[in-house]
């Protein structure tokens, strides 16, 4: 009888047995199979704490790329400009652009006007009546928002609302080739082929193990490395608002409470 055998968590197994998901759809129906009710993102407000479990983020995902698809005809080539802060509303929408194959640019902090695309994402009405040619969409940032409210732009997309009126599966007609854009962030593009790969990558370097939790401070121009990369090794972000202002046992107590993964 052998004793002190390794103990294998399930994460693992999962991880090791299934084959790396190719794109952003493949890797939501990788983490829907493994565990639809368990946590995927945490997100901490100044005065909300909203928690998404795959099944949910999953459905918010959807949704977004069937509006992104249906009234914006995004697509591959599509470029999507997401003037919004560290949010977990800003997950759910680069997670849907990649989904349908799309662009997500990300200005730099303090950028004016946004950088050139089709589309302009933003919670802010200064960004979005200087969206030009652009169609600008209203993102109301808290949880229970039903409207944007004053200040959209005519012609502009109140996402609050339209959101929560397209379906909730989503199928994309014209998958990405390897070679199109992903991610524009500065003089940096990231191809579609290598989105997952990158945040593989990442996630390899930082060490973090399968079913990884990790406390965030939510930049989105780190969202490869710090979403995908724990989406992809089966784990989950938490993603708090103002985290470099937590000193030290805040951020001890948050990390208890949350079951964040020790990272040396």
């Amino acid at each position: 009888m052998r004793h002190n055998a390794p103990t294998r968590r399930y994460s693992d197994l999962v991880v090791r047995a299934t084959p790396p998901p190719g794109d952003v759809p493949g890797l939501l129906r990788r983490l829907m199979a493994e565990d639809p009710g368990r946590p995927r993102l945490t997100w901490y407000g100044a005065d909300e704490r909203v928690e998404l479990s795959a099944k949910v983020l999953d459905n918010w995902v959807a949704k977004t790329a069937n509006l992104l698809v249906d009234e914006l005809d995004a697509g591959p080539g599509s470029r999507i400009v997401l003037a919004l802060p560290a949010h977990w509303r800003t997950v759910t929408w680069l997670l849907a652009v990649w989904a349908t194959g799309a662009c997500a640019v990300l200005p730099d902090a303090g950028s004016a006007p946004p950088p050139a695309g089709d589309v302009v994402v933003s919670d802010d009405v200064e960004v979005l009546e200087a969206a030009g040619r652009a169609v600008p969409v209203g993102v109301a940032l808290p949880a229970l928002a039903l409207a944007f409210g004053p200040g959209l732009p005519p012609g502009g997309v109140d996402a609050a609302s339209g959101v929560r009126s397209h379906g909730d599966v989503f199928v994309p007609l014209v998958p990405p080739v390897a070679d199109d854009p992903a991610l524009v962030t500065g003089a940096e593009t990231l191809r579609h082929g290598d989105l997952l790969a990158a945040a593989g990558r990442a996630a390899d370097a930082a060490g973090w193990p399968a079913g990884v939790r990790l406390l965030s401070g939510g930049d989105p121009h780190r969202a490869v490395a710090e979403v995908l990369g724990p989406l992809v090794r089966s784990g989950s972000v938490v993603v708090h608002h103002a985290l470099a202002d937590l000193d030290g046992a805040a951020t001890a107590a948050l990390s208890t409470q949350e079951a964040i993964t020790p990272l040396s």
